[in-house]
């Protein structure tokens, strides 16, 4: 059935108009949807382009390391009501069989989400510095191997978009030259590279960044490392985690000041029990606890975030970002760098993915493809 809002403040690129949004066949349209039509009523609502997280591991007791297909479908739906709308399942660095199996389960369940659309698959790890392992088991960090890799982006059939590599590692040139054949995306990160190391590894294709500042070492004025070199190339893009704990506020304003909101995504960075009060307190094997607004383990290593898309908008707005720039961090600026060009903006002829929020930037409903998928405020 087609719809139209009427009289809602929407994004239409970095302004916020008052307009009427009309959606017909899954498609935003200048026209008046023919036939049978919903009308909505959208005084004292706020419209922006759905949220597009691309790099979320699991939200609500549903997580990649489950290697099953009905978790990321139940995951999918549990991220519709948070406004997600497209997302990219998130491998941890594991066995070469574990990784293929988790990677073939996000791929068994792309087409028949129900929720949030899977867009891609990113693969955090494994080639990746062990001193900087994070969250990931510092065992698994390899160094590259090109059967693996081969073994990986098959798993995903055609799905593989992203994965995170440390720029210093041995057959970085080899993974480069890989990932660009295959069309993945590479993201510097999980690293102790230098910023000569990190700059070769730009020059080499990877023009994308993980969780800016986590990860990697801090800006030094005789060392920028690999943090520096993204902060002052002019072709890198990053990821941050805006919940306030991963990086502070002022660093994050900085970062878009320095970068630009075209060159800064929103991500999540959530692991399974994001969003739960109580329930599953384990995440990729290990338990967990929440301590200061992050998921931790007993050793006190953080293990991700408990963020949700909708929490991260209403942060940015908090800390001084308007509507427009929050939409292009959490929508237009990821759909951009992975090439999602049918998506991440509200314009005629544009998948019709939409969230609907009241003034107090509670979600009131969340539009994937033309269809509101979920009605529940987060």
């Amino acid at each position: 059935m087609d719809l139209i809002i009427r009289d809602i403040d929407a994004v239409i690129g970095m302004e916020c108009r008052r307009c009427d949004i009309a959606v017909s066949e899954g498609l935003f349209s200048d026209l008046s949807p023919r036939g049978k039509c919903m009308e909505l009523d959208g005084k004292g609502l706020i419209a922006v382009p759905g949220f597009i997280d691309t790099h979320i591991h699991g939200t609500g007791g549903y997580g990649t390391e489950d290697g099953q297909a009905s978790s990321i479908i139940a995951l999918s739906r549990v991220l519709a009501g948070y406004g997600v709308t497209s997302f990219f399942p998130t491998v941890y660095a594991a066995s070469p069989d574990t990784m293929a199996r988790n990677i073939r389960a996000i791929a068994g369940a792309a087409g028949s989400e129900g929720g949030a659309r899977i867009a891609g698959i990113h693969i955090e790890g494994p080639f990746i510095s062990p001193d900087a392992a994070g969250a990931q088991d510092r065992s698994m960090c390899i160094p590259f191997s090109k059967d693996m890799m081969l073994s990986l982006i098959e798993a995903g059939k055609g799905l593989v978009k992203a994965m995170t590599c440390a720029p210093e590692i041995s057959g970085i040139e080899e993974l480069a030259a890989m990932a660009s054949e295959h069309g993945i995306v590479l993201l510097m990160g999980h690293t102790k590279a230098s910023y000569d190391e990190a700059e070769r590894g730009r020059r080499l294709g990877i023009h994308h960044a993980a969780h800016l500042f986590n990860a990697m070492p801090a800006i030094h004025q005789r060392e920028p490392g690999a943090a520096g070199c993204i902060l002052f190339s002019q072709d890198m893009t990053a990821e941050m985690i805006p919940d306030g704990h991963h990086v502070h506020p002022a660093f994050l304003r900085f970062a878009v000041k320095a970068m630009g909101c075209g060159r800064i995504a929103a991500v999540s960075d959530a692991i399974r029990p994001a969003g739960l009060e109580e329930g599953k307190t384990e995440a990729n094997g290990k338990a967990v606890r929440m301590c200061g607004g992050m998921w931790v383990s007993g050793d006190g290593i953080i293990q991700g975030s408990s963020l949700t898309m909708a929490k991260a908008f209403r942060n940015l707005i908090g800390w001084g970002f308007t509507v427009p720039e929050a939409a292009a961090l959490t929508s237009s600026t990821p759909a951009a760098v992975y090439g999602l060009s049918d998506r991440g903006r509200i314009g005629n002829g544009l998948k019709a993915d939409l969230v609907v929020m009241d003034s107090d930037l509670r979600i009131r409903f969340t539009i994937i493809n033309g269809g509101i998928v979920c009605g529940t405020a987060s």
